[in-house]
């Protein structure tokens, strides 16, 4: 089963699959599954949304799973899984869909990897839930016709995808026509978007903060009215980056006065910089790279949403004062940067430390809360470089703790080693079998066999192209499932016989790994009143907290405690 949802940032884009309801009832009450089917034919009921607007618990996709459990019934198929790709689109290539194409091999193999219950084919309420692209079409194609006569139910209709007979309701014909039809609505939506910049016309897409969102009653668009409570702090955070406030104190002054963003949550400094960095607040717009110009005048189009007045005293001139120092490029609004905004290539390379991220902030911030940020890896510059690089927590309401990473390294890299020493020495790897070595063989030899057939004039070619071509995508995706599933057996032996030699043979991405592994977090505790800064390393001020091992105990406490066993 799948499930990218991440309890500690709650998302409306995941995919997950898991046992239908009612099946997993009756096998919850001891029932088996061949009864519960009765005859009828095991389906996946998929469900997917491009855009979920709702703030609930993914309503529309599971209105889908409820439609389609009752279309199934219809045809004589039972719904024994659900998967659902929530807030994600099938009309773009670069976007993948981890629960379409898990469902895909599934129903290839024709079962469930971890349940091993049966799958024969899908159910949805409409085919463009499923495939939009032709390669979509085609994966999903090619696993029906694998598995035998899959079966495909759109709506209240049963399709015929397997027989391949190119008819308008649901062969690859109309696949494509979906396609081009996507690039026309990306052509119209840029198009438009060019309309509206070029007539002055209000931005679109969600509310932003200092503006009103769109209202039926009374009727209101979006983003064209100011927020007369928000506005405020908007000039607020731009007067305060133009008088060279920093941007992580200006965030943390927005988080003290209990200032939300347009969605009701705290600021961040990539929030504020998004916002400071946006025209819109004094009036301008993006549009291919630049800002819109009066093509007779020079001058900035300016648009007809509220914007800066002149007794906000937050003017263009102060936007470009600003922007000039803006390096990132995520924050040029999608426009171009010039040659001196670029940085050096030197200046650029990714710098790696072994316990970035893993390592929690102890201290008290301006709430009274423990902070538990995320302490990352910083280079050590100007005269405090001769101390060397250094962890620090980057939270803007929190004064943050810090600490060397050379003593942090080396002192939690032993505990490291010597925690996994004594856990996992001498264990024994254990590698699962791939599900699909069998099919994947047997496709194998149907194409040597179609290969001798047509060399030595048995078949003509043009009779088996169909079959062959069908046979090689096939195979192809079987050997990606099985590189994917030798990686996964690999990160999980990660740890299996274990010994410091092997640890000499990771580089820092497997290392870091290990040690996500061992450690649930590591708490650096602020250094106590009347000890200074410059004091040397204390590693009881690190509190570790540990997964569970082979033994099934955790622990957690003082480094110094943990780590006496050493």
């Amino acid at each position: 089963m799948i499930d990218t949802r991440n309890p500690a940032r709650p998302s409306k884009t995941y995919s997950r699959s898991y046992v239908a309801p009612l099946l997993q009832a009756w096998l919850d009450e001891g029932g088996a599954l061949e009864e519960w089917l009765g005859g009828r034919t095991p389906v996946i009921s998929y469900a997917r949304i491009s855009a979920d607007r709702l703030n609930g618990d993914a309503i529309g996709v599971g209105r889908q799973h409820k439609h389609n459990s009752r279309n199934a019934e219809a045809h004589g198929c039972a719904v024994v899984l659900h998967y659902e790709d929530n807030n994600v689109t099938a009309a773009k290539r670069e976007v993948l869909r981890p629960a379409f194409r898990q469902m895909c091999a599934d129903i290839m193999h024709g079962r469930e990897h971890e349940s091993g219950i049966p799958v024969r084919g899908c159910v949805a309420v409409e085919k463009e839930r499923v495939y939009r692209l032709p390669r979509d079409f085609v994966a999903f194609q090619d696993a029906l016709v694998m598995v035998g006569e899959g079966v495909f139910i759109e709506d209240a209709a049963l399709l015929d995808l397997v027989n391949d007979d190119r008819t308008t309701i649901s062969g690859p014909i109309t696949s494509g026509t979906d396609e081009a039809e996507v690039r026309k609505t990306r052509k119209r939506t840029a198009r438009n978007a060019a309309d509206r910049a070029e007539e002055g016309k209000a931005y679109g897409a969600p509310r932003r903060f200092g503006w009103l969102g769109a209202s039926k009653d009374p009727y209101r668009v979006g983003n064209k009215h100011r927020n007369e409570e928000e506005w405020p702090h908007l000039t607020h955070m731009v007067k305060l980056r133009y008088a060279g406030r920093s941007w992580r104190s200006i965030t943390g002054e927005m988080n003290r006065r209990r200032v939300m963003t347009a969605r009701g949550g705290a600021w961040t400094e990539q929030g504020v910089k998004l916002l400071v960095a946006n025209p819109a607040w004094w009036g301008g717009r993006v549009l291919n790279g630049e800002i819109l110009m009066n093509a007779e005048t020079g001058e900035p189009v300016i648009g007809e949403w509220d914007h800066a007045r002149e007794s906000d005293e937050c003017t263009y001139e102060m936007w470009t004062s600003i922007m000039a120092g803006v390096q990132s490029n995520r924050l040029h609004r999608g426009m171009k940067k010039g040659d001196a905004a670029q940085r050096p290539a030197e200046v650029m390379r990714t710098r790696g430390y072994l316990f970035s991220g893993y390592l929690r902030c102890g201290r008290l911030n301006d709430f009274d809360e423990i902070c538990h940020s995320k302490l990352s890896g910083n280079k050590a510059t100007g005269k405090n470089a001769k101390y060397g690089d250094y962890y620090r927590c980057g939270d803007p309401n929190c004064k943050g703790v810090g600490r060397r990473v050379a003593p942090v390294d080396s002192y939690l890299e032993g505990l490291a080693l010597a925690y996994l020493d004594r856990h996992f020495a001498g264990t024994t790897a254990k590698v699962a079998p791939w599900r699909g070595k069998a099919r994947l063989a047997s496709f194998r030899k149907q194409r040597t066999d179609i290969k001798d057939s047509v060399a030595t004039g048995e078949v003509e070619w043009g009779d088996v192209h169909d079959v062959f071509a069908r046979l090689a995508r096939t195979i192809e995706a079987l050997e990606q499932e099985e590189r994917e599933h030798l990686k996964s057996e690999s990160r999980q032996n990660l740890l299996q016989g274990w010994s410091q030699a092997k640890w000499g043979d990771l580089d820092l991405s497997e290392r870091r790994e290990v040690i996500g592994q061992i450690f649930t977090s590591i708490v650096v505790m602020p250094v106590p009143q009347g000890v200074s800064d410059k004091a040397p390393f204390d590693p009881a001020l690190l509190e570790v907290g540990w997964r569970k091992g082979p033994g099934g105990c955790s622990a957690q406490g003082r480094a110094g405690a943990v780590g006496s066993g050493q």
